[in-house]
C-alpha cells in the first residue's frame, strides 16, 4: 500500500457535526443552536461536504431543509462511522472493562413504574462515562425510531414483523381491569361494557384490546375506539390517580397498580374461569449494523434481570 497517495481527508469528519444537526432538525438556524455553532458555520461545513462528494445533500426551501437521497446515504454512513469509532474505543478499553458513550432507548411509560429501571440505574453507577437517554413512548412511536436508527433499542408490547428488526424476549407482563368501586367491577360483563366510563392514557388502548379479547371474546366488534372516556391523562401515573378517584375505569399492567389493590383503593376484575392475562414484552433492535458494545452491555443488563425466570 502506497501511503503517500492516500487522502485521509477526502471526506472530512470535522464537518459531520454540522451535517448531523441539519439533518436532524431540518433547519439551519435550529441546527446551529443545537450544535453550538453559527448558522454560517453550519452552511460552510455542509458546503464543504457537498464539494468533497460533488453532490447536493439537502433540498432547500422556505419551509424546510430536507435530505436528498445522497444526503440520506451520507447520514447512514456517518452513523455507522460513529458507531465504528465507538466500537474501536470499546474494544481497546475492553481489558479495563471501560464503557463510555451514549445509549438511547425508548419504552412504554408503564416500564418506568417497574423495578427494572432502578436496577438499571444501579448497574450504571459502575460506569460513570456511560450516558443514558430514555424516552417514554407508545409502541407505534418506538418502532420507527429503531428502524431509522434514531434510538439504539426499545421495549415494545407488540411484536411487529419487519425485515430490519430483531426481537428478544424480555419478560411477561400481566394486565388487569380496575376501578375504585368493588361492586361495579364485580358486575362488569359484555352487556354493560360500553356503558362504563373509562380513563384513557398513552398505551391504554393496546392493553384494553388485549384484555377484551381475553376475558370478553364475544365482544368482537368492540375495541378501544368504542369506549366513552370520562377522563384522559398523558401519563400513566395521572391515569391511576383518576381511576382511584372514581372518575372511571381502566386497564393497567399489574405492577403499576398492585399497591393500590393491596390498600383497597382499587379493585380488579376477576374471572376464575380464565387464566391471568399476560403479554410478552420484547426488546427490539435493528438487525444491521452490528450494535456497539455499550448498547449490547445495557441490553444484557436488562436480560440478566430475568435470566433465571422459569420458561
Amino acid at each position: 500500500m502506497n501511503l503517500a497517495n492516500l487522502d485521509f481527508l477526502k471526506l472530512d469528519p470535522r464537518y459531520f457535526k454540522a451535517f448531523i444537526a441539519a439533518a436532524e432538525y431540518e433547519n439551519f438556524s435550529v441546527a446551529a443552536t443545537q450544535a453550538a455553532m453559527t448558522q454560517s458555520g453550519i452552511s460552510q461545513h455542509i458546503s464543504k461536504l457537498e464539494d468533497q462528494l460533488a453532490v447536493s445533500l439537502f433540498m432547500r426551501s422556505s419551509k424546510a431543509t430536507v435530505l436528498t437521497e445522497e444526503g440520506k446515504a451520507l447520514l447512514s454512513y456517518i452513523r455507522s462511522y460513529n458507531d465504528s469509532i465507538q466500537s474501536l474505543i470499546e474494544t481497546i478499553n475492553k481489558e479495563r472493562k471501560f464503557i463510555e458513550g451514549l445509549v438511547s432507548y425508548a419504552m412504554p411509560p408503564s416500564c418506568l413504574l417497574s423495578p427494572h429501571f432502578p436496577m438499571l440505574l444501579e448497574r450504571r453507577l459502575n460506569y460513570p462515562d456511560l450516558e443514558l437517554k430514555v424516552e417514554l413512548l407508545p409502541n407505534d412511536d418506538i418502532l420507527p425510531l429503531v428502524i431509522d436508527g434514531k434510538i439504539d433499542f426499545g421495549f415494545v408490547t407488540e411484536k411487529v414483523e419487519h425485515p430490519l428488526l430483531s426481537y428478544q424476549k424480555f419478560c411477561d407482563e400481566e394486565y388487569i381491569f380496575v376501578g375504585a368501586d368493588a361492586a361495579g367491577i364485580k358486575s362488569l360483563n359484555a352487556e354493560n361494557l360500553l356503558s362504563q366510563k373509562f380513563i384513557n392514557y398513552p398505551g391504554m388502548g393496546v392493553y384494553f384490546n388485549y384484555w377484551k379479547k381475553h376475558y370478553l371474546p364475544e365482544c368482537v366488534n368492540i375495541s378501544d375506539r368504542s369506549l366513552h372516556h370520562a377522563g384522559e391523562m398523558n401519563s400513566i401515573e395521572g391515569a391511576i390517580h383518576m381511576v382511584a378517584g372514581s372518575l372511571g375505569l381502566s386497564v393497567f399492567p399489574r405492577h403499576c397498580v398492585q399497591h393500590h389493590i393491596e390498600s383497597e383503593k382499587l379493585f380488579e376484575y376477576i374471572d376464575t374461569s380464565r387464566p391471568p392475562l399476560t403479554n410478552t414484552i420484547h426488546i427490539v433492535t435493528r438487525k444491521h449494523p452490528e450494535l456497539p458494545a455499550r448498547v449490547t452491555t445495557v441490553i444484557d443488563w436488562f436480560l440478566d434481570m430475568h435470566r433465571n425466570d422459569p420458561k
